[in-house]
This record gives C-alpha cells, structure tokens and sequence, in this order.
C-alpha cells in the first residue's frame, strides 16, 4: 500500500500533462459557418449583375473570358475548390486590397488554402501576360500628342526619328 501512495501524485501529474496536452493538440474548427466559398462562388454567379461587379470589379461576360483564359493556360479546379472559386478569391483580393485573414474568413478556407490558390492565379495570369499586353504602336503617334507643346518633352526622341526618316527616304 505505501508504493501506491507515492505513486499517487505522480500519476495526477501525468494525468494533468496528458489531458492538457490532448486539449491543446486538438483541432478546432475554424470555419463554422454554413456558408462556404462554392456557396459563395454560386451566389455571386446567379446573382445580380451589379452585386457581381461590386464584389469582382468586373462584369460576368469579363469573368467568363478570363477564366477560359486561364483555364486554357492551366487553371484547373482542385478537389476542393473550383477554378471560378480560385479566381473569384484573387479578384476579390486585388480589387478591394483583403488581407488573408478577411478572405479566409469571407471564403471560409484556411490561411493556408486563400494563398496558394491567390498565388496559382497570379502565376497563371503571369504566364499570360505575354500573349495579352504588348509593347504600343510605335508607327503612329496621335496627332494631340504630336502637336501639343506640354507633351513635346516626352515625344523628342520620336519627333528626331520621324525628321531622319523623312530626310532619308
């Protein structure tokens, strides 16, 4: 009986350790609510036009375009997120400057989740960006900028290769 008594308090030490160890390493859900983000993602797509413009800076037709775009380039729907729901959190980020924490919460994934996908998006439109965004037409200069003195300055270098072009042609 004496060797139990002494083992007593070792045993509530341990027993102390292990539950608080088993309460911490618990996860808790973060995402409570009902509402998640393919809730979200349908929402903005059946709902009214203005609503998805506020939202997305910009108009479904646009989307559409857009995501066919980048679907083509390699954005694909992941088995838990859509390539919609992907590009609707980017947008979403870009056009009203959230932070991870609001678009974790608004679209109801973890920190995690709102970033890889936020950069998968941003690469795709990266690898894009060749095929879209080109260099200006340096043929032609329009002629309110050619004949206006305040851009004159901007325009020198251009207004000298015209008058070699002409003196040797």
């Amino acid at each position: 009986m004496a060797d139990s008594d002494e083992d007593f308090p070792l045993f509530i030490v341990m027993l102390d350790y292990f539950c608080r160890k088993i309460r911490v390493s618990s996860r808790v859900p973060r995402n409570l609510a009902t509402f998640n983000g393919r809730n979200r993602t349908l929402e903005l797509l059946q709902g009214p036009d203005d609503q998805f413009v506020q939202v997305l800076r910009l108009n479904k037709e646009c989307f559409y375009r857009l995501s066919s775009l980048l679907s083509e380039n390699g954005l694909r729907d992941t088995r838990s997120i859509s390539a919609h729901e992907q590009l609707m959190m980017f947008l979403t980020i870009v056009g009203h400057c959230d932070s991870n924490r609001r678009s974790r919460f608004e679209w109801q994934h973890s920190g995690e989740t709102v970033s890889r996908h936020f950069h998968n998006v941003c690469a795709q439109l990266l690898a894009l960006a060749p095929r879209l965004i080109g260099p200006p037409d340096f043929v032609h200069t329009a002629s309110r900028i050619e004949n206006n003195p305040n851009f004159f300055p901007y325009f020198r270098v251009r207004t000298w290769t015209k008058r070699i072009d002409t003196i040797c042609h």
